[in-house]
């Protein structure tokens, strides 16, 4: 039976815009910009617009998220010395009152942050010492009203419709995968506020302020509105990708160093014997001096959690903002290890109850904002809010429900452990080989609720556009990259190809940068070419070729032509990449992108695209598909973030196609590849540089 809402019953939600998928609002540089309008989209158990106005009034606010560092540099400025005839008539009661005054400014900062209820609140007077503890940590500012200026009922509309591209609209996996559960009406509300004196005086300093969009009583949109006086001529932006977060990274290490010190106790001669049955692996002297010298090198200086490798990024991300050096960061997908909780109940699993609350993407968010709630333990690195907007998109590791075993394909090496330590896991983290590979839209809840409702979007910030789209989850077609450790992704739908098109059309100018964000590389290759297998013609030699023998700067210090290092004629650069739409996305990449970002792969892999003057071809799918399609572009392949370096060489060699390596995992190799990300500067509305850094070096 249904029954009348009444006001008090009533329940909204904002959709978009959101902490992943924010919504940037231009301010004139002098800052003379007093009052906004926006769009934002909303869900309610509201049928009415008529009442879902009134139901709205007084309830939306803003809130700006500013920073200590900020306040006291304001609030506490060192003037400079002041060697006039008056200066020197100052006497010591006249500094001493001076010193009173800004005694009197620090009680009163105090009592502000205790009325926004935040959790900075130091009894010590001593300025010096209060600045070092408040440094860089946030805060909330004065609260901003918003005025409601019109409410419209929209449908989801989907992305390969042209008016999508018109106006901000709801996506319709929202209402597929019931991603509100019960409420399915959405609304386009268009906004108004005016921004307040602090907010101005921050922008003085800072190039762009966030805020919270908070709907009191219901939930907070962090960081999802940006107001900002760039004029996307001269700015820089930071691309991560594969940060693997999960709550179980925290817990690693508590659980080791007690394994560790009971281990210690026993005989090590029974210790090595008992390993080495559990691994099936033959006793020899390399085995055992293995598994001691692990032993010997502390765990602190070996684990890699992926967790505190973000929580170090965005310590060194928030130094970036206080000197203007950064915009944006754009992260590009498995965010998460796996979607649900390790210590998640059987009977929840087997219900498919993937709640918010008891997922790694409420540890993804906490990190960022820095949540009260979060569970402190040993080897966990102190974090701070992230201070700049981001934009994400999804990865094949964000469709999987369940964890993983860290014995299986010796991934405890990436994260810095030995073989010893991950079986001591096992009491704790054992996984199925079943659950471990299921991948599940499902998963995504929390995600498209919390934090980004948008599997595809796009946005124009000045002459660049930037593009996002979702490569889907594992792909099974391409058995073969599978079994070697590369698999592919199911890659792009033929609605994402066609939004393209309409971008392409309709939205595009000339003379403009576009960034391309994905989480499968579009272009990637194997380590070396083996020139004789099951997919080719039988008769020829075994030789294999390593790629870094075809680098297009090695091969010119050979004297040998630019064609002979093409990569495309001696390598399947359809390896471990997208398997839909492969062919469409590369010519899209060669005729359009001024640089593509990609991850997926942990490794650091850049190429460059050109027409081709004589056509290659891939295999499809083998061995589901053992047609060839052709391949639109000639690949080569270089360090070429490090070779060019001015926008002139840039421009005269791209596009290029980069894989980053992974922020959260290092390889199998070399550890010291993670906690890496890529740094992307546009001078004079040219893309200057897209070098890769490091956090730890």
């Amino acid at each position: 039976m249904n029954t009348e809402i009444t006001e008090n019953t009533a329940k909204s939600f904002i959709v978009k815009p959101n902490l992943g998928h924010p919504l940037f609002l231009k301010i004139d540089p002098k800052l003379k910009t007093k009052e906004f309008q926006t769009e934002i989209i909303l869900i309610s158990s509201i049928k009415d617009p008529k009442k879902l106005d009134e139901n709205l009034k007084s309830k939306i606010k803003l809130v700006p998220v500013l920073d200590f560092t900020w306040k006291f540099r304001n609030a506490f400025k060192k003037k400079e010395l002041d060697y006039s005839a008056d200066s020197e008539k100052k006497g010591f009661w006249a500094r001493r009152k001076e010193k009173k005054i800004e005694r009197k400014k620090l009680r009163i900062i105090n009592e502000e942050t205790e009325d926004k209820k935040t959790f900075y609140d130091f009894k010590v007077s001593d300025v010096d010492y209060q600045f070092k503890k408040l440094r860089g940590y946030p805060y909330r500012g004065q609260s901003i009203p918003i005025s409601i200026v019109n409410v419209e009922e929209v449908p989801t509309i989907p992305i390969s419709d042209l008016s999508y591209l018109d106006k901000p609209s709801p996506q319709e996996h929202l209402l597929k995968y019931r991603i509100f559960g019960s409420f399915e009406t959405f609304y386009r509300v268009l906004i108004k506020f005016n921004i307040s004196k602090e907010i101005k005086n921050f922008l003085e300093v800072r190039n762009f302020v966030m805020f919270d969009l908070v709907m009191l009583q219901e939930r907070i949109n962090y960081h999802s509105i940006i107001v900002s006086k760039q004029e996307w001529k001269n700015f820089q932006f930071v691309h991560a990708t594969d940060l693997h977060l999960a709550e179980r990274n925290d817990r690693i290490y508590n659980v080791v160093k007690k394994w560790t010190e009971s281990s210690v106790k026993r005989g090590v001669e029974d210790f090595i014997n008992t390993i080495a049955k559990k691994l099936k692996i033959k006793r020899n002297i390399s085995n055992q001096g293995e598994s001691l010298s692990a032993l010997t090198t502390p765990l602190r200086k070996r684990l890699i959690n992926p967790n505190n490798q973000f929580r170090k990024f965005i310590k060194l991300m928030n130094k970036k903002v206080f000197k203007n050096e950064v915009d944006f960061i754009v992260l590009t997908g498995d965010l998460v290890d796996y979607t649900v909780l390790s210590r998640f109940s059987k009977k929840a699993r087997e219900l498919n109850q993937f709640k918010y609350e008891e997922s790694n993407w409420k540890v993804f968010k906490d990190i960022i904002i820095q949540s009260k709630t979060q569970i402190k333990s040993k080897g966990k690195k102190q974090g701070k809010e992230l201070l700049c907007p981001i934009f994400t998109t999804i990865g094949n590791h964000d469709y999987r429900p369940y964890h993983y075993d860290l014995t299986w394909g010796e991934m405890y090496k990436k994260i810095g452990l030995n073989a010893a330590e991950a079986l001591a896991l096992n009491e704790l983290f054992s996984a199925s080989p079943i659950t471990a590979i299921i991948k599940s839209t499902s998963a995504l809840k929390g995600y498209l609720a919390e934090i980004n409702p948008s599997f595809d979007f796009s946005l124009t910030l000045g002459d660049n556009n930037f593009i996002f789209l979702n490569t889907g989850s594992d792909s099974f077609k391409n058995i073969r990259d599978l079994v070697r450790g590369h698999p592919s992704v199911t890659g792009l739908a033929s609605k994402q190809i066609k939004y393209l098109e309409n971008l392409i059309n309709h939205k595009f100018k000339e003379k403009t940068n576009t960034f391309l964000f994905l989480h499968g590389p579009p272009i990637n290759t194997g380590e070396q070419k083996i020139s004789i297998n099951i997919f080719e013609k039988k008769g020829r030699r075994f030789l294999k070729e390593k790629i870094e023998e075809f680098k297009e700067s090695l091969v010119q210090k050979l004297g040998q032509p630019t064609s002979s290092a093409r990569l495309d004629k001696s390598f399947n650069v359809k390896y471990g990449t997208i398997s839909s739409n492969w062919e469409k996305i590369v010519k899209f990449c060669k005729d359009y992108s001024t640089l593509v970002l990609a991850g997926h792969t942990h490794m650091q892999r850049e190429f460059r695209l050109e027409d081709p003057e004589t056509k290659s071809r891939v295999y499809d799918s083998p061995p589901f598909s053992l047609k060839k399609i052709e391949n639109p572009a000639a690949v080569y392949y270089d360090n070429y973030s490090e070779l060019y370096t001015d926008a002139e060489s840039i421009e005269k060699h791209g596009p290029f196609v980069v894989q980053t390596p992974a922020l959260g995992l290092g390889g199998y190799k070399n550890l010291e590849t993670a906690g890496a990300y890529r740094e992307i500067i546009i001078k004079k509305g040219k893309l200057h540089s897209f070098k890769v850094k490091y956090i730890n070096r």
